[in-house]
C-alpha cells in the first residue's frame, strides 16, 4: 500500500517536468524535472504568482508565452476540461537575471475536488528547444539523424497526448451515464462532436509540424545521390513523419476536418478493386463473401478515405474471428427519412447506398458497443491498435452526408453499416490517380506566389517549389498577399494555405486574385478546411491540397492546375 510520502516521492521522480497551480495561479508544487528545466529552486517559486516568477523576455518585445499561456489556463477554468497548447517560446530567466531562449509543448490538466470543483491544474510541459533550432539552421549529417528522433519524438507526442485525451473522455463517459435514459442517445452524439472538434484541432497542429519535417526531408533526400550514406537516415525520418501524419489523417477524420476529394463514383466497383486487400488483411482461414447489388450503387465519395473505412472494419473483423471465420460484404440502393434516425442522427428523406459488412467473430459487449466509435478507445493490449479504426469509419461517413449504424452482441458477431447518400450522375470512368498518372513533372518557369503564416512550413515550401524549378515569391499574412497581388510582379499561381492571421483568409486572398488577374491559377491548403470554405462562399470554388504532402505530390498537383 503506497503512502503519501511515496506519492510524494513518485511526483518529485517523474520524469517529466510538472507544475501545480492553485486555481487563482499561484504555484503549490513543483518536481524536480521541471526544476531543472526552468533553471529555478523550490524554496524561490512556491506559493509565488506564476507569472511573477515567470515573465516574458522584456529584451522579446514580440513575445507572447505570458498571454497565450494565461489564455490557456483560462480556458481550463471555465470549460473544466484539459487544454493542449501549440508549440511556445517562452524564454526562461537565469539565476543571474538574463533570459535564455526556450520552446516548449505544454499541456494544461485540472483536478477536481469532491464537490466537483477545480482544486488545482496540472501544468505539464516538454522542452523541445533543441528541436525548434535544428529545424531554423539545419546542417547535413548531424541534422539528418535530428530530424529522424525527432519525427519519431513527434509519432510518440501524438501517442501520448492521444492517452490524455482518452482519460478526458472518460470522466465524460462517466458524466453521461447520468442523464435520464432519453437523453443518452443525444448527447452521447453532441460528445463525440466536442471530442472531434478537439481532436481535430491538435491534429491540424500536428500537420504543420509534419508539413514542415517531410518537405525538408524531401528536399534534403533531392541533395543526396541515391547511394549516399546519408540516405538510410533520411527514409528511416520519412517513415516516421509518415506514420505520424497517417495518425493525424485519422484524428482528422473523426473531428470531420479532413478535405475530402469527392467523386461520384460506382460503389460496387470501387469495393470490388478492394477485393484483393481485404483478402490478404484477412488471412486464409477467413472466408469472405461479396454479395453486391446489380446496380452500380454511385455515391460522391472520397475513394481512398471510403477504402480506407473498409480497411478498418476488415482488421477489426479479423482480429474478432482469431480461429477463423466469414466476412460478408453487400450493398443495397435503399430509401431512408426521418424514421431511421437514432443516435441523435436526422437522416434526410431520400436513396442511400448500404454498405453491410457482417462477421461471425466474437461479438461486443453492451459497454463496448456504446463506445466503439469513440477516439483512443480499444480492447487490444498496448501496441496492437490506437483505437481510431472505427472512429475514423464515423467521422468520413458523416463528412460525406451519410450515417453510421453498429449492431453487435457477445457471441453472435458484428455488423457494421454504411449508409451513403446515392448520386444521380453517373460514375466516373477515370480515378483521379489515373488521371495524374501522366502529367509531366519537369522543371517549369511559373512564379508562384506562397502565402504561408508558418516560418516553418514556409520555409520548407519554398525550398520545395525552388527544387523544382519554380520561382517563389512569398506573404505571411493574407493582406501582404493581396498588396502583391495588386502590383506588377508576375504571378502564375497562388498557392494559400486556408487559415491565415489578421483577418484575411486564403479563401478571400483567392478571390481577390481571381478578380484581379485575368487567368491566374489558385491551390488552397490546409489540414481541415470544409466549414471555413462554406463559411467563406467558396465551397468548391477553389481546389484543396490536404496537408500533410510529399514534394512529389505537390509537384503534381502544381504540374495538373498549371496545365489547364
Amino acid at each position: 500500500m503506497l503512502r503519501d510520502d511515496d506519492f510524494r516521492e513518485l511526483f518529485d521522480h517523474a520524469p517529466g517536468p510538472y507544475l501545480i497551480l492553485a486555481p487563482d495561479l499561484t504555484i503549490v508544487g513543483v518536481n524536480h524535472a521541471y526544476l531543472r528545466a526552468t533553471l529555478t529552486r523550490r524554496e524561490d517559486i512556491v506559493g509565488r504568482a506564476l507569472f511573477e516568477v515567470f515573465p516574458d523576455n522584456p529584451a522579446d518585445t514580440g513575445a507572447t508565452g505570458v498571454r497565450n499561456l494565461s489564455a490557456s489556463l483560462q480556458r481550463v477554468l471555465s470549460l473544466r476540461q484539459p487544454d493542449t497548447m501549440a508549440v511556445q517560446k517562452y524564454d526562461i530567466r537565469r539565476p543571474d537575471g538574463s533570459f535564455e531562449e526556450r520552446y516548449w509543448s505544454p499541456l494544461n490538466s485540472p483536478v477536481f475536488d469532491k464537490t466537483g470543483k477545480i482544486k488545482f491544474i496540472i501544468h505539464h510541459v516538454q522542452d523541445v528547444t533543441e528541436y525548434v533550432l535544428a529545424r531554423k539552421n539545419p546542417a547535413a549529417s548531424e541534422e539528418t539523424n535530428a530530424l529522424r528522433d525527432k519525427a519519431e519524438r513527434l509519432e510518440m507526442e501524438v501517442y501520448l497526448r492521444a492517452q490524455e485525451l482518452q482519460t478526458a473522455n472518460e470522466r465524460l463517459r462517466k458524466a453521461n451515464e447520468e442523464i435520464a435514459a432519453s437523453q443518452a442517445k443525444l448527447m452521447q452524439r453532441q460528445r463525440l462532436e466536442a471530442i472531434g472538434q478537439l481532436t481535430g484541432g491538435v491534429a491540424h497542429d500536428f500537420n504543420n509540424l509534419l508539413t514542415a519535417i517531410l518537405g525538408n526531408l524531401d528536399v534534403m533526400e533531392r541533395s543526396f545521390d541515391s547511394g549516399d550514406p546519408h540516405q538510410p537516415f533520411i527514409h528511416a525520418a520519412q517513415r516516421a513523419a509518415t506514420r505520424g501524419a497517417r495518425l493525424t489523417q485519422q484524428l482528422l477524420a473523426f473531428g470531420r476536418r479532413q478535405a475530402l476529394r469527392l467523386e461520384t463514383l460506382s460503389i460496387n466497383s470501387l469495393l470490388k478493386e478492394f477485393v484483393p486487400f481485404m483478402r490478404r488483411a484477412l488471412g486464409e482461414n477467413i472466408e469472405l463473401h461479396m454479395d453486391l447489388n446489380p446496380s452500380p450503387c454511385t455515391s460522391a465519395v472520397d475513394a481512398a478515405q471510403l477504402q480506407a473505412a473498409m480497411l478498418n472494419i476488415t482488421l477489426n473483423a479479423r482480429d474478432a474471428m482469431p480461429q477463423g471465420g466469414r466476412l460478408s460484404i453487400e450493398t443495397r440502393c435503399e430509401e431512408h427519412g426521418p424514421a431511421d434516425s437514432l443516435n441523435g442522427d436526422e437522416w434526410k428523406p431520400g436513396r442511400y447506398v448500404a454498405i453491410r459488412v457482417r462477421d461471425t467473430g466474437v461479438g461486443m459487449a453492451p459497454d463496448v458497443r456504446a463506445r466503439a466509435f469513440e477516439p483512443f478507445f480499444t480492447t487490444k493490449d498496448v501496441g496492437q491498435g490506437s483505437g481510431l479504426g472505427l472512429s475514423q469509419v464515423h467521422g468520413f461517413v458523416h463528412q460525406a452526408g451519410g450515417h453510421v449504424l453498429l449492431d453487435s452482441a457477445e457471441g453472435r458477431g458484428t455488423t457494421v453499416a454504411i449508409y451513403l447518400p446515392e448520386a444521380e450522375e453517373k460514375p466516373a470512368t477515370t480515378s483521379s490517380k489515373a488521371a495524374r498518372s501522366g502529367i509531366d513533372l519537369s522543371k517549369k518557369a511559373e512564379t508562384i506566389l506562397v502565402v504561408e503564416d508558418d516560418d516553418d512550413v514556409r520555409g520548407s515550401v519554398i525550398n520545395a517549389l525552388a527544387s523544382l524549378g519554380y520561382d517563389v515569391v512569398t506573404a505571411s499574412t493574407g493582406s501582404e498577399a493581396i498588396r502583391i497581388l495588386g502590383g506588377v510582379q508576375r504571378i502564375d499561381l497562388v498557392f494559400a494555405d486556408v487559415v491565415l492571421p489578421q483577418g484575411v483568409s486564403g479563401v478571400e486572398v483567392a478571390k481577390e486574385a481571381v478578380r484581379l488577374r485575368r487567368g491566374i491559377r489558385v491551390l488552397l491548403t490546409s489540414g481541415y478546411t470544409k466549414e471555413i470554405l462554406r463559411s467563406q462562399g467558396a465551397d468548391g470554388n477553389f481546389p484543396v491540397f490536404a496537408k500533410p504532402y510529399r514534394v512529389d505530390e505537390l509537384a503534381v498537383e502544381l504540374s495538373r492546375i498549371l496545365s489547364h
